[in-house]
């Protein structure tokens, strides 16, 4: 191809600057993030531990292709974007996520998941072509707002405003208790919830409390997307403390947080739940929420590269 694939362990600002902006050219091209969030705030770090880059260039020193490698607990983590063209063939693609492989064999080996946006045949094929197999689909749902009445049924639940430097606390114990068994969304810790409200799109008012005799319950936490066509507000994260399940409250706290994105003038709500997740699934349905597209994730275990 003539192109010159680059691995490095931190990056600079002008290469930060150049991956984020190929980033929001994919994003625009294809109607969908590049990269998750968690990835992307990776990126605008340069690189913490276990983080590795992947620059394809081509002849000009144009990005064309950027991967991303991290490890997250025992398992590793790609995800890589290409410059969009008219006739793609994939090869840039299988070319990054080969380097990818190549470079979790070299570091020791070990799981390595692979997640790919708005995932097709061609995904399932290029994945499959380095010895991936298909391991979990993420869905995403999308409905019109304002919600109809006829959907409702909960009563409306009696919410209130995060309060930052006050409730982080209590939202991580619930949060925790309530995605134990989560790969991204359990486990998190002060740094990744203060992380995120430093970002722009935060809006504590959008973060909605609901609790019970002075003890915290449950929430939702919304998330605007403006810069998407037709911007959209995307319930971020639900979490109900296990000892309150049985009550109803995940569709009291969808239609909380709908009510809320609608409020602002937004005319599409959106939110992303588990291919297995049928009580979830089920639930978001019954509010008319539709399957825009899915997200799927690959998994290989790599073999450690003998020196």
């Amino acid at each position: 191809m003539g192109d010159d694939l680059e691995l490095a362990s931190h990056l600079e600002p002008d290469d930060v600057a150049e991956a984020t902006a190929l980033l929001a050219e994919v994003a625009a091209s294809t109607g969908h993030q590049a990269m998750s969030e968690h990835t992307r705030l990776e990126l605008l770090h340069g690189g913490r531990e276990d983080f590795c880059a992947l620059l394809l260039r081509d002849r000009n020193g144009s990005l064309e292709g950027y991967g991303q490698l991290g490890r997250h607990g025992t398992t590793w983590a790609v995800e890589i974007a290409v410059r969009p063209r008219r006739h793609d063939d994939g090869e840039r693609s299988v070319r990054l996520l080969a380097a990818a492989v190549e470079a979790v064999g070299r570091l020791g080996g070990g799981r390595l998941r692979y997640w790919a946006p708005r995932a097709s045949v061609a995904d399932d094929r290029r994945a499959g072509q380095l010895g991936f197999t298909p391991e979990r689909d993420l869905l995403q749902l999308r409905v019109a707002l304002p919600l109809d009445k006829g959907v409702r049924l909960a009563p409306l639940l009696e919410v209130r405003a995060f309060v930052p430097g006050q409730d982080e606390e209590a939202w991580l114990t619930v949060n925790n208790r309530a995605f134990a068994d989560h790969p991204e969304q359990g486990g998190w810790d002060m740094d990744e919830l203060t992380e995120r409200e430093t970002e722009a799109w935060f809006d504590p008012a959008g973060f909605l409390l609901y609790e019970e005799g002075g003890r915290l319950a449950g929430s939702c936490w919304t998330k605007v997307h403006a810069d998407t066509e037709p911007p959209m507000g995307e319930i971020y994260v639900i979490s109900v403390d296990p000892d309150f399940h049985q009550r109803g409250l995940g569709r009291g706290l969808t239609v909380a947080g709908l009510d809320h994105l609608a409020e602002k003038g937004l005319k599409v709500g959106m939110l992303y739940v588990d291919g297995d997740n049928t009580a979830g699934t089920a639930l978001y349905l019954s509010l008319g929420f539709a399957l825009d597209h899915l997200d799927r994730s690959y998994v290989l275990e790599v073999a450690a590269t003998v020196a």
